[in-house]
């Protein structure tokens, strides 16, 4: 009985000095890129696959990096994206180039299809930025594509897009949205940019 109550003293004492921990806040890239329709039939009897964008490891994973200065890179210890930035990118590029309606078929990566092109894309930068006195931050978007000729693995075109958002607030919300804006604005010019090649 003894050893009943010590033991349940214990655990009430125990119980009273842990301290929860905050949650994991989830965050989505939600950009919305503007669709126009436009006359271009240079690749409307042919098609092709969106291959899956090539980008460093840590754009693979759901952790979110921001940057200090010049040199310094760390992790938020509480925020995540709820699917990767490489995977989001891929899909909102494949949707992108579905709507516009440029190709006759739009196939995806893993599409065992046989396609006229492959369109390669790079993530070349995704990510916050903070001035060294981390009084200013900005979110960077650098992304280049390029349409490659299944038959001659050719490239046809390449270009490569920028787009640089100040952040209305320092932290990781803030981020996440200036870096949706800046990868929304990315979108909307490589939709030019794929008229443009189609013409």
């Amino acid at each position: 009985m003894k050893l009943y109550i010590s033991t349940l003293i214990l655990f009430i004492f125990f119980s009273g000095c842990s301290t929860a921990e905050p949650p994991i806040t989830e965050y989505r890239i939600a950009a919305k890129p503007v669709v126009h329709s436009v006359k271009a039939d240079g690749c409307s009897s042919h098609s092709v696959k969106v291959a899956a964008a090539f980008s460093s490891s840590s754009l693979m994973s759901m952790d979110m990096n921001y940057a200090i200065g010049d040199n310094k890179q760390y992790k938020y210890s509480q925020s995540l994206y709820s699917t990767s930035p490489n995977y989001v990118i891929t899909s909102q590029v494949l949707q992108l180039l579905r709507e516009m309606q440029l190709f006759e078929t739009v196939q995806i990566s893993k599409s065992r299809s046989r396609n006229d092109y492959i369109l390669e894309i790079t993530i070349d930068d995704f990510m916050q930025y903070f001035s060294k006195d981390e009084k200013s931050s900005y979110s960077n978007v650098m992304i280049s594509f390029s349409l490659i000729d299944t038959k001659s693995s050719k490239s046809i075109a390449t270009k490569t897009f920028n787009s640089r958002v100040d952040t209305k607030t320092l932290d990781a919300e803030g981020g996440v949205v200036a870096l949706s804006l800046a990868l929304e604005e990315v979108l909307n010019d490589s939709s030019a940019w794929f008229s443009e090649v189609c013409k």
